[in-house]
């Protein structure tokens, strides 16, 4: 007669349950020890591995120089919507960029879904902002970098740019880089804007004024000064400056004032000129005395008035002397034209003289009439209503050109003297930036004077290599694809389902054939 197994003693249970819950906790404890350990091992030595292709996230050694140096907090605010396609790959650049520094602060504003503080920020830091045809907030910075009262703008352009073949260039970390230095700088760049010849003034807030221009320039990180061209210590002030600007002078300049700009230019200086047509007695174009600066850069400017006859470019009222100009692609129009040289806005110009530039010369167009344009020397029978001569011809007239010349051989810059020059003088006023339906002409002066000011390059980030922008499929990758879809792709599901189907019956009769023999 077989005898059971005595269960075990009601005093072994409890030893045994105590043992068990014992090595349980030791167990939880040495796991939580564990991931403490690991946790405080990654934050201390800190790594990423960057699988994209082009190393698009590696940051540069001098991007990781100045991050490490920095003494100060920056506050990067990103403007971006959370649908925006540049946000991802911002973020992980960011992520790199907190790595290597604790004083960089980063905030992530949607225009769309916090109107409120987007409206703060646009106060603050002079933002401003429109709405696309699909209902989008656009913006004319995508980032906001900020120490203390110095500000740096980037727009969504500077985040990439793309090449004839078509494929994107990343430029994120080069824009990032670039903001962080600018506002990293002991001085900042001095625009000095000439006076004593009745130009248009820095302090003065009517429409015509430049007051709003200073105050977008000084948001930038620029100083704006007034330097009187016809002070005899005026060649020695200038040296000082980064750029000199001429806007809306009404009285004519003497040729030592014009000697003294020219030395500046040809030693290296920079210069933007913005003059109108004034008029003399006899209803004609008056001379400017500046003409000479024009030719320096290979542009004559004409003593005429261009009006566009265009019924689709100029306004209804006035005989076409406002009219929309077309830009011309360059890097002082950037957010005028669209890839391939359509033009997406038109700066709207009113009485303007036209420029002729020199074949082969440094000048290049910025912005044009249409070819239905006359420019016209005698504006007697205009003004008493009698309209153009009907013998006028009709052209495409140049109305504003840019240039850069060669570099002395001694010269440390990045590049030579630039010129910006302009036959008229309307979109540099404080309308301009007042009327957002006049983005056009504030984008053009902004950029304008940025590029002729350019500064030296502060950090060297080299660039990334070009990628492709969306897929090329070709008519063998087209028909791969559809192998993949409808062959391979069910095919291998299928082999697997198969395996897996017989080894679980396998697996069933070996259990059975098991159970009968026992």
């Amino acid at each position: 007669m077989s005898s059971a197994t005595a269960p075990p003693s009601a005093s072994a249970r409890p030893q045994h349950t105590r043992s068990a819950k014992l090595f349980s906790a030791l167990g939880v404890l040495a796991a939580v020890v564990l991931a403490v350990n690991a946790n405080v091992l990654t934050a201390r030595f800190y790594k990423r591995w960057d699988v994209s292709s082009g190393g698009l996230y590696t940051l540069s050694p001098a991007t990781v120089s100045i991050l490490r140096d920095l003494h100060d907090p920056v506050t990067l605010t990103i403007l971006l919507a959370r649908t925006d396609p540049l946000l991802p790959p911002l973020r992980q650049l960011l992520v790199g960029y907190g790595a290597e520094t604790s004083k960089l602060e980063v905030k992530y504003l949607d225009p769309e879904q916090n109107p409120a503080e987007f409206a703060a920020v646009q106060q603050k830091y002079g933002v401003s902002a429109g709405k696309a045809e699909d209902g989008r907030i656009v913006t004319d910075a995508v980032i906001l970098v900020a120490r203390g009262d110095r500000t740096w703008f980037v727009t969504s352009d500077q985040l990439g740019q793309t090449d004839e073949d078509g494929r994107a260039k990343p430029r994120l970390e080069q824009a990032l880089t670039e903001g962080i230095a600018g506002v990293l700088a002991n001085e900042k760049a001095k625009l000095c804007f000439a006076t004593g010849r009745g130009e248009a003034s820095l302090d003065d807030v009517a429409p015509d004024g430049l007051a709003e221009l200073r105050r977008h320039l000084e948001k930038n990180n620029f100083e704006t000064e007034p330097l009187d061209l016809t002070r005899p210590d005026a060649q020695k002030l200038l040296e000082a400056c980064r750029l000199l600007a001429i806007v809306a002078p009404e009285q004519p300049y003497g040729a030592d004032a014009v000697e003294r700009v020219k030395r500046y230019v040809t030693s290296g200086g920079n210069l933007v000129a913005f003059v109108g047509p004034t008029f003399g007695d006899d209803s004609r174009v008056a001379s400017s005395g500046l003409e000479p600066l024009f030719e320096l850069g290979g542009a004559r400017l004409e003593r005429n008035v261009v009006l566009e006859t265009e019924p689709s470019r100029r306004l209804p009222r006035g005989a076409g002397e406002v009219f929309f100009a077309t830009p011309v692609e360059h890097a002082a129009t950037r957010g005028l034209v669209l890839e391939g040289g359509k033009a997406e806005l038109s700066p709207l110009v009113s009485e303007s003289r036209s420029l002729t530039l020199a074949s082969g010369g440094p000048a290049q167009p910025l912005l044009k009439s249409s070819p239905e344009a006359l420019a016209i020397e005698d504006v007697k029978a205009v003004l008493d209503g009698k309209g153009p001569p009907p013998d006028a011809p009709h052209a495409e007239r140049v109305v504003a050109a840019a240039a850069e010349l060669p570099k002395s051989k001694d010269s440390l810059a990045k590049h030579g003297p630039r010129l910006v020059l302009a036959g008229f003088t309307n979109l540099a006023a404080s309308r301009s930036f007042q009327d957002s339906a006049l983005v056009g002409d504030r984008l053009l002066v902004e950029n304008s004077i940025a590029w002729a000011a350019a500064r030296p390059p502060i950090v060297s980030v080299p660039e990334k290599p070009a990628r492709a922008l969306g897929l090329a499929l070709t008519e063998d990758s087209l028909g791969e694809v559809l192998r993949y879809v409808l062959m391979y792709m069910p095919g291998s599901a299928l082999v697997i389902g198969a395996f897996v189907l017989l080894r679980r019956r396998a697996q069933e009769r070996a259990s059975r054939k098991a159970a009968r023999t026992s």
